[in-house]
């Protein structure tokens, strides 16, 4: 590297903020989250830490550490993954900053303190904005985009709709498919104390209505809603009809899992639990958008966070092309399993219908 080169990062670095490269927003866990579970989140995410916000039993919302990749391969190591929880297995250091300071300040501070990642805090707080790691200040120092930077596979939270309609076990029928009507929604969670106990769909009431086969959703729903059609022989509240146990997402669960989940259970709706309670619900129709994504914004992604991200794999490894949805991989990689692992990846990026490649080993 010339002197002029040299200058030149050195300045970048030090103009550049931490706000303008750090991934925005965190993947997060409760201090009791097993293990297993928070290296599941790493995996989903395609993330190296995990941060700690709080327990699940209470209304908290403390910073109280990271959970590094590292934590969780020491785990490994012992043998010890199910048997921990994410508080007990931290022994990386929580170090924070402010979105204002600098890149080259962070990379001076992740370098003293032999860290890969640091969490970006509000000023004077200790709410948690995102993750700047060792990554963003190559990217910098490379020369690369420096901006918002893509979060990678769409998430449950980013297209879940809140704040939900819900009903108790204790309401009604009647009341209940009032509020399917009025709303214009096909069904519902069941809630009781903040916890989802069931699902109520159109199908759970119209299992109700003793009558002809030929009995539509319409009369189902007219008959409870006072159409003059007995409904003595019916259950009268939604405990005793809603579907039980209710399948739920995460927050942090990306579109795909969560279309994976739906395909699996015959189910149109997911409720949303985030730290234990309901947040919101994502449909069929909210994943569908998820999924209608121009070739371009795919490749993109396809390329800065699978290839980038993920596997640090230089532009010219390997050769994005897509067309409808469907990604042709070529190029080659240092080892067998990159190799293997790529297309996997690459079918979880929102967008992808089918992925071919031929990427192959270099020797």
């Amino acid at each position: 590297m010339t002197t002029k080169t040299a200058t030149r990062a050195a300045q970048t670095l030090e103009k550049t903020t931490v706000q303008h490269v750090m991934h925005r927003g965190v993947v997060s866990c409760p201090l009791e989250t097993p293990l297993r579970t928070v290296a599941q989140m790493m995996s989903a995410h395609g993330v190296h830490c995990v941060v700690g916000i709080g327990a699940a039993a209470e209304d908290d919302t403390t910073l109280w550490g990271v959970v590094s990749d590292r934590d969780v391969l020491a785990a490994a190591a012992d043998g010890e993954v199910d048997n921990l929880d994410a508080g007990s297995c931290v022994e990386t250091d929580l170090v924070t900053v402010a979105p204002e300071v600098s890149v080259r300040e962070a990379a001076r501070i992740m370098h003293l303190r032999g860290l890969s990642h640091l969490v970006v805090v509000r000023p004077g707080t200790d709410k948690p904005l995102g993750v700047v790691s060792t990554l963003d200040v190559a990217r910098v120092a490379g020369g690369g985009r420096v901006g918002t930077y893509p979060r990678g596979a769409t998430r449950v939270d980013q297209l879940m709709t809140a704040p939900v309609v819900t009903v108790t076990p204790e309401t009604s029928l009647k009341n209940a498919a009032t509020l399917l009507v009025e709303r214009r929604i096909s069904g519902m969670p069941v809630v009781q104390d903040g916890e989802v106990v069931g699902v109520l769909s159109e199908a759970d009431i119209v299992s109700v209505e003793r009558g002809p086969v030929e009995s539509s959703r319409a009369r189902a729903l007219g008959a409870l809603l006072g159409s003059g059609v007995d409904v003595s022989h019916m259950a009268k509240t939604v405990g005793e009809v809603m579907t039980r146990p209710a399948i739920t997402a995460s927050t942090w669960q990306s579109a795909s899992s969560a279309a994976a989940l739906m395909t699996k259970h015959g189910i149109k709706r997911l409720p949303v639990v985030g730290r234990g309670r309901l947040v919101g619900i994502v449909s069929r129709r909210d994943l569908v958008r998820a999924f209608i994504r121009p070739d371009a914004e795919v490749r993109r992604d396809i390329r800065e966070e699978v290839l980038s991200r993920n596997f640090w794999l230089s532009p010219g490894d390997v050769d994005v092309h897509v067309h409808d949805g469907e990604v042709k991989l070529t190029g080659a990689v240092d080892s067998e399993i990159t190799a293997d692992l790529l297309p996997t990846e690459v079918r979880k990026v929102p967008g992808v219908v089918s992925v071919e490649s031929t990427v192959a080993v270099r020797r």
